[in-house]
């Protein structure tokens, strides 16, 4: 159900001086067409008691944070300030001093009475303490609040810090709904981003410049399908582990000198590989053609392997078996080139390489050449998200003719789409990241659904993201359904990219739901040279995998 009218939005502050992430949610509140700006509630003075009390921990961590934001700030740092006074010049203020208890604070009856006048739908607290009372009870749609940072108590900036120096492969952040028992918050969106582990404050930057995307997402959504939209992300969300949303604090001296050490260590060993190592990996393809092995009971040790001469790698395999062959698509990277094309290797009975040929190259870089067929042609999406574009491309004459047949998507950072058939409509997934991010990728699958593949018109998913987990999210391979159960290969790029790769079983595709769970992840670990894998497909008997080990900089083309 379309709500007609605009939602009205609040939004709590400390000050007009706000970081950066915040400025911007503020900026797309205002230029918002689901969306109006109807109140500021600003605390009024300053309190000393908001200052954080001066340790020898807090020494120590204070000088870790200054020394990392030496090394690692940029301009573009969400966690810079911006002031947001002229964006909110004309929306009305009302100035609040709330009561302090703890480090819970709440609303004067006067001051509730004030706020409730304005009808509001949602509350959006990006300043002030832990809030308790009626005021959680004002909006229809509840106060929001974001769970990092202590939910914005202090200004030690401690989200983000933990991962880093405990080595966490992933840093998680959170949109919530305030509960008033201050303890069973409801979360209406979330975020695995991969933990950036040399450096706390590009760390921070990442963990931001997603969450600022959170409250506009829903803010859309709940005013295109109505309330029901919200209650459907409670249930998403509903057995997810919260033991993360916890008041952590600066930790003691001890452990903030053990941290800073641990910090420099890795920040050496970050250091050292980048010497020693080069960016693009080694990777190879291990394949398998006996009958007596299927999903999802592969012993990987016994695949063979495909190895590409020294001046190259081979990855994202993808195989059709036609008239008794094998043929095996793939990215062909040259090293001294520093750019991919795609690759036919043609295997015979047994897997014995025959033929690789060029099949299509374009001047930017192109991988993941991800095929299937369709009322009895083969139709290629590769990855070309260096052109910022998703491309079709139609077989003339297999494997080695192809033509471009259109553009499916312009104008976007897409990486590894894969489209999949399933109930009378074509959808596709890829990984999508709109946030100007240069650290790693993006954590978020995007689905889209058409009823003809050569058509325009491609529906969004209303609950996209889909997934939002750098754990799961980027596609591995062809979707396929055996036993009745759809399965869908993923990466896990949490730790390093190409670490790993899972099977996920599909539990709900249709228009208004996705859902699914981890079934496998593989990992590499049947080979000590092997660090990681991160495509798996099939096609007649032969199932076809990728591997890397690393590749060092003193190496010879």
């Amino acid at each position: 159900m379309i709500i007609n009218e605009k939602l009205k939005i609040g939004i709590i502050l400390d000050d007009y001086i706000i970081q950066a992430w915040k400025y911007d949610i503020i900026k797309e509140l205002v230029l918002s067409e689901s969306a109006i700006l109807s109140l500021i509630i600003k605390k009024s003075g300053t309190d000393p008691s908001d200052r954080d009390e001066a340790t020898l921990g807090t020494s120590v961590y204070k000088l870790h944070r200054k020394a990392d934001r030496l090394l690692f700030k940029n301009k573009s740092s969400y966690s810079q300030n911006c002031d947001s006074a002229h964006l909110l010049k004309n929306i009305p203020l009302i100035q609040v001093k709330p009561q302090k208890s703890g480090e819970s604070e709440e609303f004067g009856n006067e001051k509730i009475d004030e706020i409730r006048r304005f009808n509001l739908d949602i509350i959006l607290k990006l300043g002030f303490g832990h809030l308790k009372g009626n005021i959680l009870e004002i909006p229809e749609y509840g106060v929001w609040a974001f769970s990092m940072d202590r939910m914005g108590i202090g200004n030690d900036g401690i989200s983000g810090y933990y991962e880093v120096v405990q080595r966490n492969p992933v840093t998680i952040s959170d949109l919530l709904i305030l509960n008033k028992d201050g303890i069973n918050h409801e979360v209406i969106s979330r975020a695995y981003e991969s933990t950036c582990t040399y450096s706390i404050e590009l760390n921070r930057d990442k963990l931001f410049r997603r969450a600022r995307f959170f409250p506009i997402r829903v803010i859309i959504g709940i005013h295109q399908h109505g309330k029901g939209y919200l209650e459907s992300l409670k249930r998403k969300y509903k057995y997810y582990d919260r033991s993360d949303i916890v008041k952590q604090s600066i930790p003691g001296f001890k452990s903030s000198v053990k941290y800073f050490g641990i910090a420099s260590v890795t920040l050496v060993q970050k250091s050292l590989k980048k010497i020693f190592y080069s960016d693009p990996f080694s990777w190879i393809l291990l394949f398998n053609l006996d009958k007596t092995q299927g999903f999802p009971d592969y012993s990987f040790d016994e695949f063979k392997k495909i190895m590409p001469s020294k001046d190259k790698f081979w990855a994202d395999p993808f195989v059709v078996n036609k008239n008794g062959k094998n043929y095996v698509f793939v990215e062909e990277f040259i090293y001294k080139k520093n750019k991919g094309h795609i690759s036919v290797l043609e295997l015979g009975e047994k897997g014995t390489l025959e033929k690789v040929n060029r099949v299509l190259e374009e001047p930017y870089h192109m991988s993941y050449p991800f095929i299937f067929e369709s009322d009895g042609d083969y139709y290629m999406i590769p990855e070309t998200s260096e052109n910022k574009s998703i491309e079709l491309y139609k077989c003339k004459e297999f494997p080695h003719n192809w033509i471009h047949l259109k553009s499916i998507m312009n104008n976007l950072n897409a990486v590894d789409s894969t489209l999949f058939r399933y109930k009378g409509k074509w959808w596709l997934f890829t990984v999508i990241d709109d946030k100007d991010s240069s650290l790693n990728g993006s954590p978020e699958l995007f689905l889209f659904y058409t009823d003809d593949i050569l058509s325009d018109n491609w529906t969004s998913h209303c609950c996209n993201p889909v997934v939002s987990d750098i754990r799961t999210a980027r596609p591995a391979g062809k979707m396929f359904i055996d036993r009745g159960k759809i399965y869908r290969p993923s990466q896990d790029c949490s730790e390093r990219y190409g670490q790993a790769f899972n099977i996920n079983e599909v539990l709900v595709l249709s228009e208004n739901e996705y859902e699914e769970i981890i079934v496998k992840k593989v990992e590499p670990y049947w080979d000590r040279t092997l660090k990681g894998a991160h495509t798996f497909n099939k096609d007649g008997d032969m199932t076809i995998i990728d591997a890397y080990s690393m590749r060092t900089r003193t190496f010879i083309n």
